[in-house]
């Protein structure tokens, strides 16, 4: 995180970036801004902390001494930006107060953040995403209001998923807007189990594990579900036997079943795949999909959507596991147009590419709808949805061969029949899909 504060002085050939970078070294650097020098050299100021808390102190001091030598803070907050011209306008208070709030919450005492989120109420800051989590994070610290604490986290996701709905922008200072949208639904899981709603945490866990997969997302998502869902223990199993050599899984390897669940993984006596539980879509949500598509959807992919809906097919091999995760009807439009969007870059490639898949394959590129996609790959499961002869066909898609279809089936039934007996048979045709 890099959390920048820019400073002009009239002419504006000596502007000026503050820069605060919290981490285990924090620092404050100052940059010199309109330069053309070596790399490097426009740097007029670099100190590093024991602590955030003395980073903070001289982040402060050091705005502070600009602002008394003649130069006004700006409402730019890209750290990369190196030129403020033409007009820079000034920082507006309620926006400045929002940075002292996000410099409290990493450096001050719960108390110092509380009397910073009463001082912005009533100012604009208070409608803003990054001000709503701050108020949550203080709910749910405080420890005495678990309902207070879910319903100010919700709300800042909510607002922040509007303002991108709306195309409106949101103010965070320098954070990148996935990034608050990560630690907002972080808070909002532990705030679900705060609130003894462990379906709503685990949702918010999946949800983090698909959109930011990272080590302590996975970690929490099996942790809830070994200590809520002993039907559904055996995902923790997997997650355990995956990951824990980078520990924090000891808990859930002490749990009665791992041994003998390792023990069957290690010597390769499962079929090697699995559905994990999903979230079926209503018959509104297939309706809307194919509204937004203009197509109708295959009646087999129709029965997949309302029966197993976003889920995710386990892939669990001796040595190795994936997962083939399936979109919500929601996110099919969107995928659609970011497949066109990467094959073809304009509308001429995009002429040339659509003869090239009907001469070669015999369907309509812009009728290949992105279903599914493996775990940290770029590849996906295309359903062909134009109709005629090949309607409803299945084919595999890789981004390193973004002109060509692999793999092609009549069916999504028969897709997926393909790719489980491919798994069971560890047939490296259908484990390729999955980089196994």
């Amino acid at each position: 995180m890099h959390l920048a504060k820019f400073f002009h002085r009239a002419p504006g050939d000596d502007d000026r970036e503050l820069m605060l970078i919290p981490g285990s070294e924090p620092m404050v650097i100052g940059i010199r801004m309109n330069r053309d020098d070596e790399p490097g050299s426009d740097q007029y100021l670099r100190e590093e902390f024991p602590d955030i808390a003395e980073a903070a102190a001289a982040f402060r001091r050091h705005a502070a001494e600009l602002v008394a030598h003649g130069y006004v803070e700006t409402h730019h907050t890209r750290y990369t930006l190196r030129n403020l011209l033409p007009d820079p306008q000034a920082k507006p208070d309620w926006q400045k107060g929002l940075d002292e709030l996000m410099m409290l919450a990493l450096s001050g005492p719960l108390a110092e953040q509380a009397k910073q989120l009463d001082l912005l109420k009533g100012t604009p800051a208070e409608h803003e995403p990054l001000y709503l989590w701050h108020a949550a994070r203080r709910d749910y610290a405080a420890g005495d209001d678990p309902a207070g604490a879910v319903r100010l986290a919700e709300q800042a996701h909510n607002e922040i998923r509007a303002r991108r709905a709306a195309g409106q922008p949101h103010y965070a200072w320098s954070i990148s807007e996935n990034d608050l949208e990560e630690r907002i639904l972080e808070l909002l899981c532990d705030a679900y189990l705060y609130a003894d709603d462990a379906d709503a945490a685990l949702k918010t866990a999946e949800h983090l594990c698909r959109t930011a997969p990272n080590h302590e997302h996975i970690l929490k998502r099996a942790e809830i579900v070994c200590g809520y869902f002993p039907e559904r223990r055996e995902e923790a199993f997997d997650d355990a036997y995956q990951w824990s050599r980078f520990g924090g899984y000891e808990d859930i390897m002490a749990f009665p079943g791992y041994a003998e669940y390792e023990s069957r993984r290690k010597a390769g006596s499962a079929r090697g795949w699995r559905w994990r539980p999903g979230t079926p879509a209503s018959e509104a949500d297939v309706s809307a999909a194919q509204q937004a598509l203009r197509v109708r959807l295959p009646d087999d992919y129709r029965d997949f959507l309302l029966t197993r809906g976003e889920t995710e097919l386990l892939v669990r091999l001796p040595e190795s596991s994936s997962e083939l995760r399936f979109y919500g009807p929601d996110e099919l439009a969107t995928q659609h147009r970011s497949l066109l969007d990467f094959i073809a870059y304009s509308e001429e490639v995009l002429e040339e590419a659509c003869a090239h898949f009907r001469k070669q394959y015999g369907v309509s590129l812009k009728h290949l709808v992105p279903i599914a996609e493996p775990s940290q790959l770029s590849r996906c499961l295309l359903l062909h949805v134009e109709p005629g002869t090949r309607y409803g066909q299945c084919f595999q898609w890789d981004h390193d061969g973004a002109w060509e279809l692999e793999q092609p089936q009549p069916s999504l039934d028969a897709a997926l029949n393909a790719l489980t007996e491919g798994i069971e048979r560890r047939d490296a045709t259908q484990l390729a899909f999955f980089d196994l």
